[in-house]
């Protein structure tokens, strides 16, 4: 279904029905898509209680969950959020410390920091060249990614695994309860 209610259009239908049929995991999502809808819905009107929205695939496809992280009376909401789903048995209702929208500052906060770092290389006049930059900024320190990790409520920084120094000093400058650094590889960044 289609936000709106509408069956999807006619060929997509025909290319998705045949991929269902062979996916439990897509099939059960494809079910309990129109209750996320409503949940995502939910959140959009109740954003200081939303932590965020997810799937929790990790189970067989017939107990697949609706996750709902809530930053307050996980109780209250959940008796009022399950009276809007056709299958309330599948949402599990989860109190986390920190909304989404303060995550997603804290990510913006994050990739600002980032930008300003490297804007201060620049201007700095350090590098003598274009290509002088782009070598330093290879070879890091760098944030490959930075996003936003509902499932832990925190922010998720990719670094180098080369960067061990910069991590640790990310994680004392953000925190170690709102931000998770993961190791990631540089050769997946375009330059």
């Amino acid at each position: 279904m289609s936000d709106d209610g509408a069956p999807p259009a006619r060929e997509y239908q025909e290319y998705l029905d045949p991929v269902l049929q062979q996916h439990p995991v897509m099939r059960r999502q494809s079910e309990l898509e129109p209750d996320m809808t409503q949940l995502s819905r939910w959140g959009d009107d109740h954003p200081d209680l939303l932590g965020g929205i997810w799937w929790d695939n990790i189970a067989a496809p017939e107990d697949m969950k609706m996750c709902l992280g809530i930053v307050g009376d996980v109780a209250a909401v959940a008796a009022q959020v399950r009276r809007l789903l056709a299958h309330p048995e599948h949402l599990n209702v989860i109190a986390q410390r920190y909304t989404r929208r303060e995550l997603r500052r804290l990510q913006e906060t994050i990739s600002d920091d980032e930008e300003s770092r490297w804007q201060a290389l620049w201007d700095s006049g350090e590098c003598a060249s274009g290509e002088e930059f782009l070598r330093r900024f290879r070879e890091g320190p760098l944030i490959v990614q930075v996003g936003v990790k509902q499932e832990i409520n925190k922010v998720g920084l990719g670094v180098s695994p080369r960067d061990r120094a910069f991590a640790a000093a990310l994680i004392d400058r953000y925190g170690t309860d709102r931000v998770h650094v993961y190791w990631d590889r540089l050769d997946v960044v375009w330059f």
